[in-house]
């Protein structure tokens, strides 16, 4: 009888052992997994700081994070469009040279903070160019990523509306995938460009939470996105 009751004792001490192993482990992936997924985290503060200096103490700074994550997914790369491009932001030097060496000579540097400042800078520029009537971010962000062709078509649509902007886009497809030299995969330069600023605002929403509502409403009215 003794020696049945040390065995149910030496079982259920196992099972629990067991348990807050399986526990561990579970907790320990969920926390891995949630590391891949923040691997913009290390740019929050840098990109934070750029914005309120180079653009306005105002800006709301997430939607640059959202920039980096939709270009490169926060890793720094070389010429993923195939014009040279470099880093986080996909800083292309052949085109922006002229505005950002003079400010920002090291920002094609690996990890250099002037990278990120530059970018940053880059995007205030879009921004304070934009025509008043087009004083969006989703104009700006869009401009980033496609050059004015957005402008041209909002002044042809007559609107500042995203659905308005769409529906005038006639541009030239791209090919998207390449393999042995041969295009495999063809895609719309509209839906390539005005799916850009949908994913910048819906990533920039993870960041948004930063701050408290009130500080971020303030922001969003003086920059609207939409």
């Amino acid at each position: 009888m003794k020696n049945k009751l040390l065995i149910k004792t030496f079982i259920d001490i196992l099972l629990i052992l067991i348990g807050l192993a399986l526990a561990i482990f579970g907790i320990l992936t969920i926390a891995s997994a949630k590391a891949k997924k923040d691997r913009c985290n290390f740019l929050i503060e840098p990109i934070k700081e750029a914005s309120e200096r180079y653009i306005s103490k105002k800006f709301p700074f997430w939607y640059n994070i959202a920039v980096a994550k939709v270009e490169t997914n926060c890793k720094w790369r070389m010429s993923v469009d195939g014009h040279g491009s470099i880093g986080y932001f996909q800083l292309t030097p052949k085109f922006l040279d002229k505005y950002l060496r003079p400010l920002f000579p090291d920002y094609d540097k690996p990890y250099s903070k002037q990278h990120i400042e530059a970018a940053v800078y880059y995007i205030g520029m879009l921004w304070r160019s934009n025509p008043e009537w087009l004083k969006k971010l989703w104009v700006t962000y869009q401009r980033y990523n496609g050059g004015n062709w957005v402008i041209i078509e909002c002044k042809r649509a007559k609107s500042n509306k995203w659905e308005d902007c769409y529906k005038y886009c006639r541009r030239r497809k791209v090919c998207v995938w390449k393999k042995h030299g041969k295009c495999i995969q063809w895609k719309s330069a509209c839906e390539i460009n005005y799916t850009y600023s949908q994913k910048v605002y819906r990533y920039g929403q993870k960041w948004s939470s930063l701050l408290c509502p009130k500080q971020r409403i303030e922001r969003e009215l003086i920059f609207p996105f939409w």
